[in-house]
């Protein structure tokens, strides 16, 4: 059955209707409670087609990492987003550590809404995919080297998720999903701040795909490629990417494992890959991220 069900869960009624609205005009089916009680109630009795499941934290009768909580174990890998505001650092770095795929922060900004609900979406379609593909593999190993093309950077994260995959058993707490997520974030930065040195601030801008296209094709950053090694096998995943920028002071990026850094304007993408990997390190230049991943 298709996927095509996203679950809105928050006990303000006018923040329902928001999501509602991006949710339907993206062409899914919405349904909205309003508190986490009513909705784990019904995902425990139907969840086959469930995409997303929207869920704010604090919340009367359950909040919102109860439900997390409760539903995983009904449904372990239902995609969760958390949307909520400054006060819940600490308990969103908690949601994130039991499975949710990242965060929207409140005041909401539409066109955030709309992209991850999009990259959820997708997320999830290769996820469901690549978890039906299992083969008894010793170990693979992969090296690849990409230029700035940020589709092929895409099909790219989805041949090593589905690499993934197939050393994860039936009963391994992996989330594919999760990492697919880092990978992108990991691989994307390289393209767009290692490679083509541009500013996190300026994604805020409504011209910024044209920026990104306008200095992918500018001397010397359309030369650049970015190097991808990843080794699988002996139940670890190991992925090195390094961009060809100047690098930069990896030191100075926030703590990820600290909740007071989640709505800092950079290093969001280092507390997401924090989040599905068990280490990370960087070069000294800083051009250099190294991952690794337990399948256990």
């Amino acid at each position: 059955m298709a996927r095509n069900r996203v679950m809105i869960v928050d006990d303000e009624a006018p923040i329902r209707d928001i999501l509602t609205n991006v949710v339907q005009r993206e062409g899914l089916v919405c349904d909205a409670y309003p508190d986490g009680q009513d909705a784990l109630e019904a995902i425990r009795s139907r969840n086959d087609d469930i995409l997303l499941v929207i869920t704010d934290i604090k919340m009367p009768v359950m909040d919102g990492i109860t439900l997390i909580r409760e539903a995983k174990k009904a449904v372990p890998d239902l995609p969760f987003v958390i949307a909520s505001g400054f006060g819940t650092k600490n308990d969103i770095i908690t949601a994130l550590k039991l499975g949710a795929l990242d965060y929207l922060e409140k005041p909401f900004r539409l066109k955030e809404i709309t992209g991850t609900l999009r990259k959820v979406k997708r997320v999830v379609s290769e996820t469901h995919r690549t978890a039906l593909v299992c083969r008894c593999l010793e170990e693979r190993r992969s090296t690849f080297h990409i230029g700035n093309d940020i589709d092929l950077a895409q099909s790219l994260v989805n041949e090593l998720v589905d690499e993934v995959g197939k050393f994860c058993g039936r009963d391994s707490t992996v989330s594919l999903a999760g990492v697919r997520m880092a990978l992108h974030e990991a691989l994307i930065n390289a393209i767009e701040h290692g490679n083509l040195q541009l500013s996190s601030h300026l994604k805020e801008e409504a011209n910024y795909l044209d920026l990104l296209q306008q200095r992918a094709n500018e001397l010397p950053y359309r030369d650049r490629s970015v190097h991808i090694t990843s080794i699988i096998g002996n139940r670890l995943f190991r992925c090195r990417i390094t961009d060809e920028g100047p690098g930069f002071d990896w030191r100075r990026l926030p703590d990820p494992t600290d909740p007071e850094n989640l709505f800092k304007p950079h290093g969001r993408g280092l507390i997401l890959i924090a989040n599905y990997f068990d280490n990370i390190t960087f070069s000294d230049q800083g051009n250099t991220i190294s991952m690794e991943l337990k399948l256990d």
